[in-house]
């Protein structure tokens, strides 16, 4: 139990410092913001799930919300996680736009988008 609480606690962590690394570096698209930006993405991906749950409901009603909304979390946590590893992994290669919208999970506005770019 105790290591389980550690490792929770250093999941955060990280996930706190990548957010205020990636908000500082997503003025300047280098191989730095990839990386940070990919691992806040593969730290923080199960995020999507209860935050899809709150978009739909917030649209239409709970029980969509809770049905639908955690289906559309699971693909949503799915394809973050993807691009969490596929940036993270290729940070060093010149394409250094996000591919996700938005970049990470933390703008909590009505994001329900995927790629749009």
């Amino acid at each position: 139990m105790k290591k389980l609480s550690i490792c929770l606690a250093a999941i955060a962590a990280i996930a706190v410092l990548g957010m205020s690394s990636v908000t500082a570096a997503e003025e300047q698209d280098n191989h730095i913001s990839k990386l940070v930006r990919g691992w806040t993405n593969i730290a923080t991906f199960w995020i999507e799930i209860p935050k899809q749950i709150y978009v739909v409901s917030m649209q239409r009603d709970a029980g969509t919300g809770l049905m639908f909304g955690g289906l559309k979390g699971i693909g949503f946590a799915i394809a973050r996680l993807g691009a969490g590893i596929y940036e993270g992994s290729t940070f060093f290669l010149p394409k250094y736009e996000p591919i996700m919208d938005p970049p990470t999970v933390w703008p909590f506005e009505e994001a329900g988008t995927l790629a749009s770019k």
